[in-house]
């Protein structure tokens, strides 16, 4: 199992010195972007009630038995 980016970015916070009250909402401002833009996709496509990424994989058929 390996650790999100979330931990080491959290490492990285507390060697900074940043209180440990703060790591939520520095981690929230790098996902707001993301969730704007899957807003703004949902509110485009309005008829579509379920959003997922579309993934289509596109590697080698055999590989997979």
């Amino acid at each position: 199992l390996y650790p999100n980016v979330d931990f080491n970015s959290g490492l990285i916070l507390k060697a900074l010195g940043i209180p440990n009250e703060m790591f939520a909402a520095i981690f929230v401002m790098g996902r707001v972007p993301g969730w704007l833009s899957q807003w703004i996709e949902q509110k485009e496509n309005a008829p579509v009630k379920i959003t997922r990424p579309r993934q289509l994989y596109i590697g080698a058929a055999d590989q997979i038995k």
